[in-house]
């Protein structure tokens, strides 16, 4: 039985409790929140008796099984959780652990009931052609987390900032989706900083993600492309020095910038949706949204112009002992010259 993350909620503080639990994606922040779900199951000093965690791939799923099949000690309940249960997927993992899944197959049939069995499956997809990934998922309670949308992720951030008294503008809240690329693990670790930062005003501005946020590569180079394409030549120039003086690669630069603006053309010519574009390529929408907003202004030849500038910059990089500072300034007053 599918369900969601506030449905079992619900269910454990109603006391309707399954004997087996599937939960399955790969949003960090999500498989922690039910990994706790499940520990708070059991009151914290009787943790050390009746709750376990294994690893399969550091432990043997044997021993697990063992663990569930096992009477609550001094209490009404036992939590067994099972994470990287890389046996319900196509993953070849070499270690020396040899795990037979037909005992899991046994324990499903006749789970302990006052067991709760929890498995956590950190994938982005499961092996359905397997008979125990199957059965599994028609016999437990399958909590599933797939690709967050804009607004799945809006709706836990609401959430989360109205249970601690903050609200945020619409611009900030943009600007941190842009920052963390729609990660929603990494939104709720720049929330954190934010959140001290704004409890004077209790408001969260754009002014304050800009001044909090942890910038990666990605994102600088988001803000690079915005001024290389909207031909800013002097803003561009001072912020690649920037990018070198702070340590920052030049080859490693350069070809975040050319994929980057290799997405760009890509999102240019798609004639299909933001999600049809997103599983063509194989990444998330939210990036899909944010290049085709970069480029709806720009004439496709414009755009491809530019990109075989920046690729023959890289090839200049790769083959020559030529300054990539000053191989960037050339490559910028190009751009602004063919655009002029």
């Amino acid at each position: 039985m599918a369900v969601n993350l506030k449905t079992i909620e619900d269910d454990v503080a109603a006391g309707k409790i399954a004997p087996v639990y599937l939960v399955q994606g790969t949003d960090q922040y999500l498989m922690d929140q039910a990994h706790q779900i499940f520990v708070n199951m059991i009151p914290e000093d009787e943790r050390s008796m009746n709750f376990a965690t294994y690893d399969l791939r550091e432990q043997n799923l044997s021993n697990a099984l063992d663990d569930a099949r096992s009477m609550p000690f001094f209490g009404e309940r036992r939590v067994v959780i099972i994470d990287n249960t890389y046996i319900l997927t196509g993953e070849q993992v070499k270690n020396k652990l040899d795990h037979n899944p037909e005992e899991l197959l046994d324990y499903l049939q006749h789970p302990e009931p006052q067991t709760t069995l929890v498995l956590m499956a950190p994938y982005e997809k499961l092996d359905r052609r397997k008979k125990i990934t199957k059965l599994l998922q028609e016999q437990s309670v399958h909590l599933s987390f797939g690709n967050l949308s804009e607004n799945d992720v809006k709706k836990i951030v609401d959430i989360r900032l109205k249970g601690q008294g903050f609200t945020i503008t619409a611009g900030a809240l943009q600007r941190l989706f842009q920052i963390t690329n729609l990660n929603l693990s990494q939104i709720m670790q720049e929330l954190q900083k934010v959140t001290l930062y704004a409890i004077p005003e209790k408001e969260i501005s754009e002014k304050m993600i800009q001044a909090t946020a942890t910038k990666t590569l990605n994102d600088s180079v988001f803000d690079l492309i915005d001024l290389i394409i909207n031909f800013k030549v002097n803003q561009a120039v001072l912020l690649y020095h920037q990018l070198i003086l702070n340590g920052e690669e030049p080859l490693r630069l350069q070809g975040a910038m050319t994929s980057h603006f290799r997405l760009l053309l890509q999102v240019k010519a798609s004639t299909m949706s933001e999600q049809g574009t997103a599983k063509a390529l194989g990444i998330h929408p939210y990036r899909i949204k944010l290049a085709r907003k970069t480029v709806q202004n720009f004439q496709y030849q414009q755009l491809a112009k530019t990109y075989l500038q920046l690729v023959h910059m890289e090839q200049q990089i790769k083959t020559t002992q030529r300054d990539p500072e000053l191989l960037f300034e050339l490559f910028m007053l190009k751009v602004g010259h063919s655009n002029n």
